[in-house]
Formats: structure tokens, C-alpha cells, sequence
């Protein structure tokens, strides 16, 4: 047992908790966002609506990384297509505004990250719910990197 979750329940919560990193443009952020999410042991990655370098570049690299460590990458053209294909229970913008995340995923969590220095539009934010992970700008990475430290820092050596 690991700070009050057993293996079992770690198990579930590492295949429930899905980073959707969403708008990348740069190779380094996204593949940054890659690894962390490797390194909190996720099952599944979504990568949507890449552009520019990171579709040409960052992508390929990333199906490298995720295949190495023996996950899923599913690479779609928008974060609706996630929703529709994956049929998430929670999805989860992460923001440094909002309601406060809840620290325990409940069924299938999607946790999207804008990789870009866009904002979400309203018609995505309609899609879930915005949720504060921190109150001061740190970054797309650093967002997933606390978000995932909360959902299964329990999990976690």
C-alpha cells in the first residue's frame, strides 16, 4: 500500500488519468509534456490539434518515447474527437483560474493542457470542466506536472 492507495487502486487511476496535450506548436513542449506524463506512469496519451513543427517533428518523437515505455499515444484532430472517442467521466482544463481540482480522479479523467500560448476557446471549455491547479502562470508543463502530482503523487516512488 502506497499512502493510502493499494496497487490495485494505483493501477486504475494510471489507466483513468489521460493528459490530452492539446494546440502544441513547439517540439520541446510537447515532448516535455510527454515525458512527465511517461514518468507518472500513464497508459494513454492524447496529442490534439498539433501544428507546425511538433505535427512534423514532435509527434514522431513522441510515438518513440511512448512506445518505448509500452503506452498508448493517440494523436486526433481536437479535443471534441477525444471526448467522443474516449467517453471520459471528468475532463479537466487545466488553468490557473477556476474551480479547484479535485485531488482523486473518479472513473476515466481526461486533463488537457493548452500547449500554446493561446487560451481555450469557449466552445472547448464547454467540454468539461476549468479547473485551477495554481494561481500563478507556470507553464503548460508545470500545470501538468502539479495536476498529475495530485491525481497519483500517491502512486508514485
Amino acid at each position: 500500500m502506497q499512502g493510502g492507495f493499494d496497487y490495485v487502486d494505483c493501477q486504475q487511476a494510471m489507466n483513468n488519468v489521460i493528459p490530452v496535450i492539446h494546440n502544441p506548436a513547439s517540439v520541446q513542449k510537447l515532448l516535455d509534456a510527454v515525458k512527465v506524463s511517461l514518468g507518472f506512469s500513464v497508459r494513454t496519451i492524447v496529442i490534439t490539434k498539433a501544428v507546425g513543427t511538433a505535427a512534423q517533428q514532435g509527434i514522431p518523437e513522441a510515438f518513440r518515447l511512448v512506445l518505448r515505455s509500452g503506452a498508448t499515444l493517440i494523436v486526433l484532430p481536437d479535443i471534441k474527437d477525444a471526448v467522443e472517442l474516449l467517453h471520459p467521466d471528468t475532463v479537466y482544463f487545466l488553468s490557473t483560474r477556476g474551480d479547484s481540482m479535485e485531488g482523486e480522479a473518479r472513473g476515466r479523467t481526461l486533463m488537457v493542457i493548452q500547449a500554446s500560448d493561446q487560451h481555450f476557446m469557449q466552445s472547448e471549455l464547454n467540454l468539461g470542466q476549468q479547473v485551477k491547479v495554481i494561481g500563478r502562470d507556470v507553464g503548460s508543463t508545470a500545470l501538468l506536472t502539479l495536476a498529475l502530482n495530485k491525481m497519483l503523487g500517491q502512486c508514485i516512488e
